[in-house]
């Protein structure tokens, strides 16, 4: 009996799955209620969130109420290629599922936050004190550009051993190229409009937030993590627990990746707007180092990010 070809019937699966969305236009207008759906919860640029000390929780639960329809396989020869069929022949009917569950999720989600941002603002004219630690300009700063052409081929020359954890994810570019490099990696972003660019490049770009996500993964999971995008706009308190996170996360020959632009080349209002959020190259280099990893500083073509800090393991990582 000849070997089943798994490509080869993946493929004829793809190419089935393809030919039924354009010929059923019933499919067709059912995804696109649920793209419709994503786009319509999504929250504006220039809307303000009220952060405090539990401003985390939402955060969190939008990360854990996001169901993943890619089942795990496992690693055992023979079987695992027979479960990775049996996901493939129901892969469309529990993605459509998920979707429906996390288009619902998504709403009540927004829900929630608009909920708390009322909240503050009555905290606000009750003259409630907050922390006090979280700098003012945090949830106002307008989120980073998608990395260019020059990024996004550094880091993917950069980047390790797999598997490859990017955050934030953008729209995929990054995620795109370490994943050419035959690398498994995935990203997580929190903007919905740019989780959906990548989801339909059909990139593995996941909604949620970064730190509880990072929080939630399993020590020793990766041997690749990028800091970029979002990370822009952390306070110093979060990036330093971005790092200590990070270090748990790695395998012990593991490496950071960070490519972000220095806080200090932002136009007046950006650096306005965004002081005390967000730190340099140099001095994420020093975190680093602080932690136990090897930095360096790569130069690199962007005229945003002129730098990107390679930090490869040279110690193993200590529990707090």
């Amino acid at each position: 009996m000849s070997e089943l070809d798994l490509k080869q019937v993946s493929a004829e699966i793809e190419a089935d799955a393809d030919n039924r969305r354009r010929q059923d236009r019933e499919i067709a207008q059912l995804e696109h209620d649920i793209e419709q759906a994503w786009a319509d919860i999504a929250e504006s640029e220039s809307s303000l969130h009220v952060i405090d000390e539990d401003g985390d929780f939402l955060n969190q639960a939008a990360n854990l109420a996001s169901l993943d329809p890619h089942v795990p396989i496992g690693s055992r020869r023979g079987l695992r290629g027979v479960k990775w069929l049996v996901r493939k022949l129901s892969y469309w009917y529990a993605r459509f599922l998920t979707d429906q569950f996390n288009v619902f999720a998504g709403v009540l989600i927004r829900h929630l936050r608009n909920v708390e941002t009322r909240l503050g603002r009555l905290e606000g004219a009750a003259g409630y004190l907050g922390d006090g630690t979280v700098p003012a300009g945090f949830g106002v700063l307008d989120s980073p550009p998608e990395p260019s052409a020059e990024v996004v081929s550094h880091v993917a020359g950069l980047a390790g051993s797999g598997p490859c954890l990017v955050l934030s994810g953008g729209k995929g570019a990054i995620v795109e190229a370490i994943s050419q490099r035959g690398i498994s990696v995935h990203g997580v972003e929190q903007d919905p409009d740019r989780v959906l660019a990548g989801l339909r490049r059909r990139l593995d770009i996941r909604a949620g937030g970064v730190l509880p996500h990072l929080v939630g993964a399993e020590d020793g999971e990766f041997g690749t993590i990028v800091l970029t995008g979002f990370v822009e706009t952390l306070p110093l308190r979060d990036l330093v627990g971005m790092v200590n996170q990070a270090s748990l996360k790695l395998k012990k020959t593991g490496r950071i990746v960070v490519a972000v632009a220095d806080p200090a080349a932002r136009a007046r209002v950006d650096a306005e707007l965004g002081s005390g959020l967000g730190i340099s190259p140099v001095t994420w280099r020093h975190l680093l180092e602080q932690a136990g990893f090897d930095a360096s500083l790569e130069p690199c073509s962007d005229s945003r990010i002129t730098e990107i800090v390679v930090a490869q393991r040279t110690a193993p990582p200590s529990r707090p």
